[in-house]
C-alpha cells in the first residue's frame, strides 16, 4: 500500500517537474545556446523529471521481486 502511494506520488512530481521544464525551455527557446542559464535549467528539469518517473516505476517493481517467496524450479 506505500509503494503504491510512493508510486504515486513520484509519478505526479515527476509531471510537475517535466511541466516545469516545458515552460523553462518555451520561455528561453528565443537563445538557443549553451550561455543561456533559463534553458539549460529548463533542460535539466526534463532530464530530472524523467528520472524521477523512472525511480517511481522501479522502485515498487523491485520491491515486488523481494516480496515474493523463493520458488524452486519444477524438475521432471
Amino acid at each position: 500500500m506505500v509503494q503504491r502511494q510512493m508510486s504515486r506520488s513520484l509519478k505526479w512530481i515527476s509531471a510537475i517537474v517535466v511541466a516545469l521544464g516545458i515552460v523553462f525551455c518555451l520561455a528561453n527557446l528565443a537563445e538557443f545556446n549553451d550561455g543561456n542559464l533559463g534553458l539549460m535549467v529548463g533542460i535539466g528539469f526534463l532530464i530530472g523529471g524523467l528520472q524521477i518517473l523512472l525511480f517511481g516505476t522501479i522502485v515498487p517493481l523491485m520491491h515486488r521481486m523481494q516480496e515474493e517467496p523463493d520458488r524452486k524450479p519444477i524438475r521432471e
